[in-house]
């Protein structure tokens, strides 16, 4: 169960990648599409400059009279088409010089060109983004998830009728709330409180108690003590198969030592009050079926009885 569950956190977040890169992509395509435009706007008008410098190179072969006219009005437009020139004195003088007029021309022609090959550079650029690709392997990843979690409900399914854990005997929820919201997280009977231990259960466990140990048979129920998300579920060390519960506002819930297959829940998972989330083991640092339930403010272990019983709920 707890292979299924890796796998399915594993596919999660591969989607998650798989989301990230396409949106960068996208958002780079994007940049890329607008850069290739304002060069696709700067090729067209280089391409207009060097059709008027062509056009004003043969007014001037053909001795017309048009080429200062011609001349003129580009240089009246705002554009530097002579390159260097300073004024229509020396445009005068050039319109008798056809070879002059014909090399700005040629230079004019070849920038034109170049700024098309960047143009076409730019597009190349934007076509090479493989958006498809990366929205394919958002496909995948997205049939993965799903295949992951039907595994694992199909897993729980089997559990649940192969009566590794009696759920038929198990309440979907814990029955009455508390006026706060609140619920007790297990039927059972108080055997070691908060705090040092005179006595260790067992070597390497530690010599404070940072839980409320709550006996019942393997295999009851373990309920959400009030709203809130998982923010781990399986096994943790010595808790054994282990669910933190994040309720805000600073304040957590953890359940430990749940049997093989009882973490019914998953992370990232909104759970309601009372709701059904697991079932009673002896798994990790433990000398028999019980609940380890702990309650952190701001991480910190603090006493399950005092803080249940100001919400409402007695431990017992």
């Amino acid at each position: 169960m707890s292979g299924l569950r890796i796998k399915l956190q594993r596919a999660m977040a591969e989607l998650r990648t798989a989301e990230s890169a396409l949106q960068s992509a996208r958002s780079t395509k994007a940049v890329a599409r607008e850069v290739a435009e304002r060069l696709d706007e700067r090729a067209a008008d280089s391409r207009r400059i060097a059709e008027t410098a062509a056009s004003v190179y043969l007014d001037a072969v053909e001795g017309d009279g048009a080429a200062l006219n011609s001349l003129g009005a580009a240089l009246g437009s705002g554009h530097d088409l002579l390159a260097g020139l300073a004024g229509m004195d020396r445009v005068q003088r050039l319109t008798g010089d056809s070879e002059r007029l014909r090399t700005i021309a040629e230079r004019r022609a070849a920038d034109a060109d170049a700024a098309d090959e960047r143009a076409d550079a730019a597009w190349a650029a934007v076509d090479a983004i493989p958006i498809e690709r990366f929205e394919n392997d958002v496909v995948k990843a997205k049939g993965a998830v799903t295949a992951a979690r039907a595994s694992l409900n199909g897993a729980q399914t089997r559990l649940a009728s192969e009566d590794l854990i009696a759920f038929e005997n198990i309440p979907t929820d814990a029955g009455q709330l508390s006026d706060q919201g609140w619920a007790g997280p297990v039927f059972g009977s108080v055997t070691d409180g908060f705090g040092p231990r005179p006595d260790k259960p067992l070597p390497g466990v530690n010599e404070f108690h940072r839980g409320t140990d709550l006996a019942a048979q393997c295999g009851t129920g373990v309920f959400a003590a009030t709203d809130g998300r998982v923010v781990a579920a399986g096994p943790n060390g010595s808790y054994g198969n282990w669910i933190l519960i994040d309720h805000g506002d600073g304040v957590s819930t953890g359940y430990a030592h749940l049997r093989d297959g009882g973490v019914l829940v998953d992370v990232g998972q909104s759970v309601a009050a009372g709701e059904l989330i697991g079932a009673i083991g002896s798994t990790g640092a433990s000398t028999g079926c019980h609940l380890h339930f702990e309650v952190r403010l701001d991480g910190a272990a603090t006493d399950a009885m005092p803080f249940m019983a100001a919400r409402g709920v007695d431990l017992g």
